[in-house]
């Protein structure tokens, strides 16, 4: 049970309303939890929403992916799961990353998913910094970083409020 209540757009202000009627959100507990503090809400999903076009969907995901399970994260992991083969992120992707198997990933992906580790885990390191910036310019590896780091601190927003997944955990590997 979550340690604030899960809300429903009903619940909101009518001012605030709209962010669960006009975006995808349907019964993410996520959201429903921090709708508590509905300006916050807004805030955040304006954020989330721009370090989402940081990248193209799919490495999107890859990042997001690799975050969450650098920090052994369900909730992250789990709805992300789902977003990242939407986003074309295969079953195969999804198990190397969950397994840390670099080889199995294009040298693009494993670029990612080695800097969004060390970002989550906060030992990001020169070497892994420069292998991204040879697929990426600056501005793009920033984002990357603050996308990996967003994730951070959801999963830690996530585990204050004792947030669990609406149906049962999908397990690191597909």
């Amino acid at each position: 049970m979550a340690r604030v209540p899960l809300l429903e757009a009903d619940d909101l202000p009518e001012e605030y309303r709209y962010l669960f009627t006009e975006n995808d959100v349907g019964d993410a507990h996520i959201f429903q939890a921090m709708a508590n503090a509905p300006e916050l809400l807004q805030w955040y999903m304006r954020y989330s929403t721009r370090l989402w076009d940081v990248l193209p969907a799919r490495e999107r995901e890859v990042v997001i992916l690799a975050a969450a399970r650098a920090l052994e994260h369900e909730y992250e992991w789990h709805q992300h799961v789902r977003l990242g083969r939407e986003a074309g992120v295969t079953d195969a992707e999804i198990t190397a990353i969950s397994e840390g198997d670099l080889a199995a990933l294009s040298d693009r992906d494993a670029a990612l998913v080695t800097y969004a580790r060390s970002v989550a885990l906060g030992d990001p390191r020169d070497g892994d910094h420069d292998r991204l910036g040879e697929y990426y310019g600056v501005e793009t590896v920033v984002g990357v970083a603050m996308l990996a780091a967003h994730y951070v601190a959801t999963a830690r927003v996530l585990d204050a409020f004792d947030v669990a997944t609406e149906e049962a955990f999908v397990g690191w590997r597909p």
